[in-house]
Protein backbone atom coordinates (compact mmCIF):
# COMPACT_ATOMS: atom_id res chain seq x y z
CA UNK A 1 0.00 0.00 0.00
CA UNK A 2 1.65 3.61 -1.13
CA UNK A 3 2.32 5.59 1.56
CA UNK A 4 0.91 8.97 0.80
CA UNK A 5 3.22 11.31 3.31
CA UNK A 6 6.12 9.58 1.83
CA UNK A 7 4.82 10.58 -2.06
CA UNK A 8 3.65 13.70 -0.48
CA UNK A 9 7.19 14.71 0.54
CA UNK A 10 8.70 13.72 -2.38
CA UNK A 11 6.63 16.00 -5.02
CA UNK A 12 6.44 18.69 -2.42
CA UNK A 13 10.35 18.30 -2.28
CA UNK A 14 10.78 18.89 -6.36
CA UNK A 15 8.17 21.55 -5.99
CA UNK A 16 10.64 23.02 -3.64
CA UNK A 17 13.48 23.34 -6.24
CA UNK A 18 14.51 26.64 -7.83
CA UNK A 19 13.71 26.28 -11.37
CA UNK A 20 16.62 28.05 -12.46
CA UNK A 21 15.94 28.18 -16.31
CA UNK A 22 12.63 30.53 -15.32
CA UNK A 23 15.52 32.26 -12.68
CA UNK A 24 17.23 33.29 -15.71
CA UNK A 25 14.65 34.54 -18.14
CA UNK A 26 13.51 36.55 -15.69
CA UNK A 27 17.13 38.15 -14.78
CA UNK A 28 17.17 38.68 -18.86
CA UNK A 29 13.87 39.99 -19.31
CA UNK A 30 14.55 43.23 -17.35
CA UNK A 31 18.56 43.73 -19.25
CA UNK A 32 16.50 43.44 -22.23
CA UNK A 33 13.88 46.26 -21.66
CA UNK A 34 17.24 48.07 -20.52
CA UNK A 35 19.31 47.57 -23.39
CA UNK A 36 16.40 48.12 -26.36
CA UNK A 37 16.10 51.60 -24.45
CA UNK A 38 19.74 51.98 -23.97
CA UNK A 39 20.11 51.82 -27.76
CA UNK A 40 16.89 53.06 -29.82
CA UNK A 41 19.39 52.86 -33.10
CA UNK A 42 19.99 49.36 -33.23
CA UNK A 43 17.01 46.68 -33.98
CA UNK A 44 18.70 43.37 -33.67
CA UNK A 45 19.68 42.01 -30.16
CA UNK A 46 23.29 40.23 -31.65
CA UNK A 47 24.06 44.84 -32.58
CA UNK A 48 22.75 45.85 -29.01
CA UNK A 49 25.17 43.23 -27.37
CA UNK A 50 28.46 43.76 -29.43
CA UNK A 51 28.12 47.21 -28.01
CA UNK A 52 27.64 46.41 -24.99
CA UNK A 53 30.25 44.16 -25.33
CA UNK A 54 33.00 47.03 -26.70
CA UNK A 55 32.04 50.72 -25.02
CA UNK A 56 31.53 51.96 -21.47
CA UNK A 57 27.94 51.54 -20.30
CA UNK A 58 26.43 50.42 -16.77
CA UNK A 59 26.41 46.33 -16.92
CA UNK A 60 29.90 46.38 -18.78
CA UNK A 61 31.83 48.85 -15.75
CA UNK A 62 30.10 46.71 -13.20
CA UNK A 63 31.23 42.98 -14.61
CA UNK A 64 35.09 44.84 -15.23
CA UNK A 65 34.78 45.98 -11.59
CA UNK A 66 33.46 42.93 -10.27
CA UNK A 67 36.76 41.23 -12.22
CA UNK A 68 39.08 44.00 -10.74
CA UNK A 69 37.77 43.91 -7.15
CA UNK A 70 38.62 42.19 -4.09
CA UNK A 71 35.39 42.86 -1.90
CA UNK A 72 32.95 40.41 -0.69
CA UNK A 73 30.55 41.04 -3.98
CA UNK A 74 33.10 40.18 -6.31
CA UNK A 75 34.51 36.92 -4.97
CA UNK A 76 31.18 35.45 -4.55
CA UNK A 77 30.38 36.86 -8.32
CA UNK A 78 33.90 35.60 -9.36
CA UNK A 79 33.06 32.00 -7.61
CA UNK A 80 29.79 31.57 -9.47
CA UNK A 81 32.24 32.50 -12.25
CA UNK A 82 33.98 29.61 -11.52
CA UNK A 83 31.18 27.17 -11.31
CA UNK A 84 29.60 28.11 -14.79
CA UNK A 85 33.10 27.50 -16.21
CA UNK A 86 33.20 23.79 -14.67
CA UNK A 87 29.69 23.08 -15.27
CA UNK A 88 30.17 23.77 -19.10
CA UNK A 89 33.07 21.92 -18.82
CA UNK A 90 31.73 18.99 -17.94
CA UNK A 91 27.70 19.13 -19.81
CA UNK A 92 28.08 19.88 -23.54
CA UNK A 93 25.58 22.67 -24.29
CA UNK A 94 25.23 23.34 -27.89
CA UNK A 95 25.21 26.17 -29.94
CA UNK A 96 26.20 27.65 -33.87
CA UNK A 97 29.55 27.69 -32.45
CA UNK A 98 29.84 24.15 -31.48
CA UNK A 99 29.58 24.45 -27.78
CA UNK A 100 29.51 26.91 -25.27
CA UNK A 101 32.19 27.00 -22.72
CA UNK A 102 35.22 29.47 -21.59
CA UNK A 103 37.71 27.67 -23.11
CA UNK A 104 36.97 28.61 -26.67
CA UNK A 105 34.75 31.52 -27.37
CA UNK A 106 34.60 34.06 -29.91
CA UNK A 107 34.63 37.29 -29.01
CA UNK A 108 34.89 39.79 -31.75
CA UNK A 109 35.22 39.12 -36.00
CA UNK A 110 39.39 38.32 -35.90
CA UNK A 111 40.50 41.19 -37.44
CA UNK A 112 43.33 38.85 -39.61
CA UNK A 113 42.20 38.90 -42.84
CA UNK A 114 45.80 37.45 -44.95
CA UNK A 115 48.46 35.39 -43.62
CA UNK A 116 51.30 34.08 -44.78
CA UNK A 117 53.75 31.75 -44.16
CA UNK A 118 57.53 30.93 -45.54
CA UNK A 119 58.95 27.48 -45.11
CA UNK A 120 61.83 25.82 -46.31
CA UNK A 121 61.45 28.57 -49.33
CA UNK A 122 57.50 27.71 -49.93
CA UNK A 123 55.16 29.96 -49.19
CA UNK A 124 51.09 29.46 -47.79
CA UNK A 125 49.23 32.48 -48.30
CA UNK A 126 45.15 32.35 -47.10
CA UNK A 127 43.38 35.67 -47.69
CA UNK A 128 39.85 36.42 -46.75
CA UNK A 129 38.55 38.92 -49.03
CA UNK A 130 35.23 40.14 -47.99
CA UNK A 131 32.64 41.87 -50.67
CA UNK A 132 28.92 42.78 -50.39
CA UNK A 133 28.18 40.25 -52.77
CA UNK A 134 29.96 37.75 -50.36
CA UNK A 135 33.15 36.50 -48.79
CA UNK A 136 35.66 34.57 -50.65
CA UNK A 137 38.87 32.64 -48.81
CA UNK A 138 41.38 32.05 -51.27
CA UNK A 139 44.02 29.36 -50.57
CA UNK A 140 47.16 29.39 -52.49
CA UNK A 141 50.70 27.36 -52.13
CA UNK A 142 53.81 28.20 -54.60
CA UNK A 143 57.31 26.31 -54.60
CA UNK A 144 60.77 27.95 -54.40
CA UNK A 145 60.34 29.14 -57.84
CA UNK A 146 56.88 30.88 -57.20
CA UNK A 147 55.09 28.04 -58.85
CA UNK A 148 51.70 27.43 -58.18
CA UNK A 149 51.34 23.92 -56.26
CA UNK A 150 47.99 24.28 -54.67
CA UNK A 151 45.25 26.51 -55.07
CA UNK A 152 41.75 26.80 -53.81
CA UNK A 153 38.66 28.91 -53.06
CA UNK A 154 35.73 29.11 -51.10
CA UNK A 155 33.27 30.73 -49.78
CA UNK A 156 33.00 30.72 -45.80
CA UNK A 157 35.74 29.13 -43.95
CA UNK A 158 35.25 25.70 -43.55
CA UNK A 159 38.15 23.28 -41.87
CA UNK A 160 36.67 20.00 -42.76
CA UNK A 161 35.94 21.54 -46.38
CA UNK A 162 39.70 22.52 -47.03
CA UNK A 163 40.77 19.48 -45.53
CA UNK A 164 39.04 16.78 -47.50
CA UNK A 165 40.39 18.95 -50.66
CA UNK A 166 43.85 18.84 -49.64
CA UNK A 167 43.08 14.99 -49.32
CA UNK A 168 42.12 14.40 -52.75
CA UNK A 169 42.95 17.22 -55.04
CA UNK A 170 46.68 18.14 -53.88
CA UNK A 171 49.92 16.14 -53.88
CA UNK A 172 51.23 18.45 -50.95
CA UNK A 173 52.98 16.03 -48.28
CA UNK A 174 52.02 16.49 -44.60
CA UNK A 175 54.15 18.79 -43.75
CA UNK A 176 52.78 21.09 -46.01
CA UNK A 177 49.59 20.49 -45.83
CA UNK A 178 50.06 21.07 -41.86
CA UNK A 179 51.75 24.40 -42.84
CA UNK A 180 49.00 25.67 -45.21
CA UNK A 181 46.34 24.65 -42.37
CA UNK A 182 47.99 26.46 -39.95
CA UNK A 183 48.11 29.24 -42.23
CA UNK A 184 44.42 28.96 -42.53
CA UNK A 185 43.23 28.72 -39.32
CA UNK A 186 44.81 32.07 -38.45
CA UNK A 187 42.37 34.10 -40.73
CA UNK A 188 39.08 32.26 -39.06
CA UNK A 189 36.36 34.94 -39.07
CA UNK A 190 35.09 33.10 -35.23
CA UNK A 191 38.70 32.89 -34.27
CA UNK A 192 38.20 31.49 -30.76
CA UNK A 193 39.52 32.90 -27.33
CA UNK A 194 40.64 30.53 -24.22
CA UNK A 195 39.26 32.71 -21.30
CA UNK A 196 41.32 30.35 -19.02
CA UNK A 197 44.71 31.13 -18.11
CA UNK A 198 47.26 28.88 -19.48
CA UNK A 199 50.34 30.14 -16.86
CA UNK A 200 48.43 30.58 -13.65
CA UNK A 201 48.76 34.05 -14.21
CA UNK A 202 45.73 36.06 -14.33
CA UNK A 203 42.47 36.67 -12.17
CA UNK A 204 41.86 34.83 -9.64
CA UNK A 205 38.38 33.12 -9.94
CA UNK A 206 37.53 30.59 -6.98
CA UNK A 207 39.95 27.79 -7.76
CA UNK A 208 40.25 29.07 -11.78
CA UNK A 209 42.42 31.21 -13.25
CA UNK A 210 41.19 34.17 -16.02
CA UNK A 211 43.53 35.60 -18.11
CA UNK A 212 44.96 39.00 -17.62
CA UNK A 213 43.09 40.80 -20.27
CA UNK A 214 40.32 42.16 -19.16
CA UNK A 215 39.02 43.44 -22.78
CA UNK A 216 38.69 40.20 -24.01
CA UNK A 217 37.34 38.55 -20.05
CA UNK A 218 34.42 41.14 -20.33
CA UNK A 219 33.69 40.67 -24.04
CA UNK A 220 33.83 36.98 -23.44
CA UNK A 221 31.67 36.44 -20.46
CA UNK A 222 28.85 38.77 -21.88
CA UNK A 223 29.06 36.64 -25.06
CA UNK A 224 28.50 33.63 -23.36
CA UNK A 225 25.43 35.00 -21.35
CA UNK A 226 24.17 36.02 -24.36
CA UNK A 227 24.94 32.48 -25.78
CA UNK A 228 23.31 30.86 -22.90
CA UNK A 229 20.15 32.76 -23.27
CA UNK A 230 19.89 32.04 -27.20
CA UNK A 231 19.92 28.17 -26.43
CA UNK A 232 17.14 28.37 -23.97
CA UNK A 233 15.31 30.76 -26.01
CA UNK A 234 15.65 29.37 -29.30
CA UNK A 235 14.74 25.82 -27.73
CA UNK A 236 17.78 24.15 -28.58
CA UNK A 237 18.62 23.56 -24.81
CA UNK A 238 17.52 19.38 -23.56
CA UNK A 239 16.12 20.34 -20.15
CA UNK A 240 17.90 17.49 -18.49
CA UNK A 241 18.89 17.82 -14.86
CA UNK A 242 22.72 18.47 -15.64
CA UNK A 243 21.68 20.79 -17.87
CA UNK A 244 19.50 23.09 -15.34
CA UNK A 245 22.38 22.91 -12.84
CA UNK A 246 24.34 25.33 -15.49
CA UNK A 247 21.90 27.73 -15.58
CA UNK A 248 22.17 28.19 -11.78
CA UNK A 249 25.59 30.07 -11.30
CA UNK A 250 24.38 31.62 -14.91
CA UNK A 251 21.56 33.23 -13.25
CA UNK A 252 23.58 34.09 -10.30
CA UNK A 253 25.75 36.22 -12.28
CA UNK A 254 23.39 38.09 -14.42
CA UNK A 255 21.09 38.80 -11.57
CA UNK A 256 24.51 40.62 -9.76
CA UNK A 257 25.04 42.61 -12.95
CA UNK A 258 21.60 43.53 -13.44
CA UNK A 259 21.29 45.34 -9.95
CA UNK A 260 23.93 48.38 -12.21
CA UNK A 261 20.92 49.27 -14.08
CA UNK A 262 18.72 50.15 -11.50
Amino acid sequence: MPNPYIDNAERWLSLSEIDYLTQFVKSWIPFNAWYMNMYPTLRRDREIIEEIKSNSNLFRDRLLALLNGQDNDSLIFKGHLAKLHKKLESNYLPNADNRVSFTSVTIETNPETVKTLNYRRWTYKVELIRSPQGNNINSLVTNSNQTTQYTFSQRKFDLTGIINHLNSNSNLTDVQCRCLLETYEKINPKKPTNLISSNRRGIEAGDIILIEDTEKLVKGIIEIIYKLRNILFHGELIPTKENKKVYEPAFYMLNTLIQSLK
